[in-house]
């Protein structure tokens, strides 16, 4: 069965495919009364007229059927209607005589159109149906058979556009994956951090704000952890910029395994969120992610600690403003504190 957006896409297109039926019965309707002068055709004016009628009374019944029953046996539905459309026409051609010359655009727009707005599959059974029944058409109608250069330009036609056509919408759908892939990227370029990994500045803002919205509706409480390292420009001094990267990586690795929803602000400053029940939770927590951020790094000497302040949803504030400013004084009063602690902000 077809996905749900497609089989939506395929239903829209079945109904732009009725009005561009109409207009066609319209113009040939038109172009059957004022140009047919009997010639090459055995058949009279008026029942020529009738043929146009019976499929303008069809469409009618086919978008009936399209209301009462928009998804059942679609891709059957265009198989058919497509094989019906190209088949009918060349019907028509063969007994309207030289009025014929004016039809052939018709079938070239069947080959196209339909696959572009059903897919490649549709369009190459539109585009073999075309051929065959053109080649059908030029060796038994009397008027292509006397116009045979003509019969063959159009023939030459409907091979070459719909394959050219068909070329360039599978190299157009090669660029549009490869643009879909490059804006995916740069999408995760701008809002997350190259070195860790981890979501940036931005994206904690607009995920801050959610958790704001979200959790004042189910009257929820959480908490906002400001991280600063502590002392970290002594180990790039000491160590160098491509240790402290190598430190700053596993610090942002063990601050998401401990709580979840890390964020790095910049430099050595990160941030997290965590969900909580009651104020021993949160203190379990806290307690947990300061054990967590002081163990040895791996592979080294380096001992890691973090001075760590938190505001709390709603006490502490409810605005990003109030809960960020918040998170900050405390972290800088664990600092003052003797670092390597936690803090909750006080009023």
């Amino acid at each position: 069965m077809l996905k749900q957006l497609q089989a939506d896409e395929y239903l829209k297109n079945e109904q732009i495919q009725i009005y561009i039926r109409l207009f066609f019965i319209a113009i040939a309707s038109i172009s059957i009364y004022y140009l047919y002068d009997g010639s090459g055709s055995t058949y009279s004016l008026y029942a020529l007229l009738s043929l146009p009628l019976y499929i303008f009374i069809f469409n009618v019944l086919y978008f009936f059927i399209l209301r009462a029953f928009p998804y059942k046996f679609q891709e059957q539905r265009v198989f058919l209607i497509t094989i019906a459309d190209i088949l009918l026409t060349v019907y028509v051609m063969s007994i309207v005589g030289d009025i014929a010359a004016y039809f052939a655009g018709a079938l070239l727009w069947f080959s196209v159109g339909y696959g572009m707005r059903y897919g490649q599959t549709i369009g190459y059974i539109a585009y073999s149906t075309t051929l065959i029944s053109w080649i059908v058409l030029i060796t038994r109608s009397p008027f292509w058979i006397e116009n045979r250069a003509f019969a063959i330009g159009w023939l030459l036609t409907f091979i070459i556009v719909p394959l050219y056509y068909f070329a360039l919408v599978k190299k157009l759908h090669i660029n549009i994956d490869k643009l879909h892939v490059y804006a995916q990227d740069s999408e995760h370029k701008a809002l997350h951090d190259e070195l860790t990994g981890l979501p940036n500045r931005a994206l904690f803002d607009t995920h801050l704000q959610d958790y704001i919205a979200i959790f004042s509706k189910k009257n929820k409480k959480f908490a906002l952890f400001f991280v600063d390292l502590d002392s970290f420009k002594n180990i790039n001094d000491t160590y160098g910029h491509d240790i402290g990267d190598k430190v700053l990586v596993e610090a942002s690795q063990r601050l998401h395994k401990s709580i979840g929803n890390a964020y790095r602000l910049g430099g050595d400053e990160f941030v997290s969120i965590a969900e909580y029940n009651d104020d021993k939770e949160l203190e379990n927590i806290a307690k947990n992610l300061v054990l967590t951020l002081s163990m040895p790094c791996k592979k080294s000497e380096i001992t890691l600690s973090a001075s760590i302040g938190i505001s709390r949803f709603p006490v502490d504030g409810q605005s990003k403003f109030d809960l960020k400013k918040h998170a900050d004084l405390a972290m800088y009063r664990a600092k003052e504190s003797g670092k390597n602690r936690f803090c909750f902000y006080k009023a």
